[in-house]
């Protein structure tokens, strides 16, 4: 019981831990997102004071550009339109890899999680199954088939035949076994 106690206590902390650290792993991505978020903003930003920095020397009179300033405009506003779509693009990827990440970490922590607990429940399975066989009087019993069962039912008492049927009816439940049994404490009784 202690044992199966402290399992459990130690796969939620297990749990707890890897829920903790699936937290703050998500927290770093979203900050990461945020970050790049933000720089793509500030890059537009530069992006649109430079063509309007550059659009007023165009527009200055005197400037020696100031006859093609409007064809220069269209073509600094196209440049710039480009830049923008580029770091949508660009932001809308990281974004989409953020997610990936997040899902490829989540499910990593679901694995380990379900590894973690198949080998602490590995230990466990093993008493329990060692617990049944020890209160059987029959040796291996759950590796015995039907025959080599009811070959080794002589020789047991009524109690000991009891304690046989009533393992195999929760677990194995093989009627030929059970009917032998119930022929063998019949008789005996």
């Amino acid at each position: 019981m202690t044992d199966r106690g402290n399992t459990r206590m130690t796969q939620q902390e297990a749990r707890q831990a890897a829920q903790e650290g699936a937290r703050e792993w998500l927290g770093m991505l979203q900050n990461l997102a945020e970050q790049i978020q933000k720089q793509q903003q500030t890059s537009q930003q530069m992006s649109q004071e430079l063509m309007n920095t550059y659009i007023q020397l165009l527009n200055t009179p005197g400037s020696y550009l100031s006859g093609q300033a409007e064809q220069q405009r269209q073509t600094l506003q196209q440049v710039a339109q480009r830049w923008m779509e580029q770091a949508q693009e660009q932001q809308q990827t990281f974004r989409q890899q953020a997610q990936e990440q997040q899902q490829t970490f989540q499910q990593m922590v679901r694995d380990s999680l379900d590894t973690y607990a198949q080998l602490l429940n590995i230990p466990v399975s093993y008493a329990q199954k060692g617990l049944r066989e020890a209160r059987l009087p029959i040796e291996g019993y759950d590796d015995l088939s039907a025959e080599e069962v009811s070959k080794r039912l002589d020789g047991l008492s009524p109690e000991e035949l009891r304690a046989v049927r009533d393992y195999e009816e929760r677990t194995n439940n093989r009627s030929t076994v059970l009917q032998e049994l119930d022929r063998k404490i019949r008789g005996g009784s």
